[in-house]
């Protein structure tokens, strides 16, 4: 059974604005709870870290939402477009996990987004290239697709189920991790003006 990435018919599957920051996580397949954007299932943290680190309430399910994304130049796409698996093991892959472990294996056929990927590149000079999946699979035909795209800075996974250093507040580990590789810097105020300069 073929398996497509639930945003595949979305206008933003791939972004049409100016990127600074390009965000590639691994799939969202259809039949699942719908959202409007990636990352948007209530487990996953993306958007509450980001919110942190640029200052602004990116809420994916808010009217202003991607006028915030394009302000910011920020945009998101998943390595993988669509799968095929077994009619047994469909449930795996659209079940209420989403686990990478369920899409990147032997049991599935995957078709990657690589070459959209590559050409968002080469359209956005300087933009940086991050990810989520953290350390990712050793599934051969993975390790070729993202090594074909240069300089990923691999992100802490924002999901709650992540696992963390023990001890550590996972929250806090993750916001750590995003603000380094961000390395983005709020704009300063001018003293007595509420604008940003």
């Amino acid at each position: 059974m073929i398996i497509r990435h639930q945003l595949s018919t979305n206008s933003n599957y791939f972004p049409n604005w100016k990127v600074k920051f390009l965000i590639l996580g691994t799939f969202n397949p259809e039949g699942g709870a719908p959202v409007n954007y990636y990352y948007a299932r209530t487990r996953n943290q993306t958007w509450s870290l980001l919110s942190k680190i640029f200052g602004v309430n990116f809420n994916p399910s808010s009217p202003d939402f991607f006028a915030l994304l394009k302000q910011h130049g920020i945009a998101c796409v998943d390595m993988i477009d669509m799968v095929i698996v077994p009619d047994n093991y469909v449930t795996r892959v659209i079940g209420q996990g989403y686990s990478d472990s369920a899409i990147i294996n032997n049991s599935v056929i995957r078709k990657y987004n690589t070459q959209e990927i590559q050409k968002i590149i080469e359209n956005n000079p300087n933009l940086k290239v991050l990810s989520t999946w953290g350390k990712g699979s050793n599934l051969r035909d993975w390790k070729n697709e993202i090594s074909k795209i240069p300089n990923i800075i691999p992100l802490v996974s924002p999901s709650l189920a992540a696992r963390v250093p023990c001890g550590v507040n996972k929250l806090d580990y993750m916001l750590e991790n995003w603000r380094e590789k961000f390395n983005y810097q709020l704009p300063l105020k001018k003293r007595g003006s509420s604008k940003l300069i």
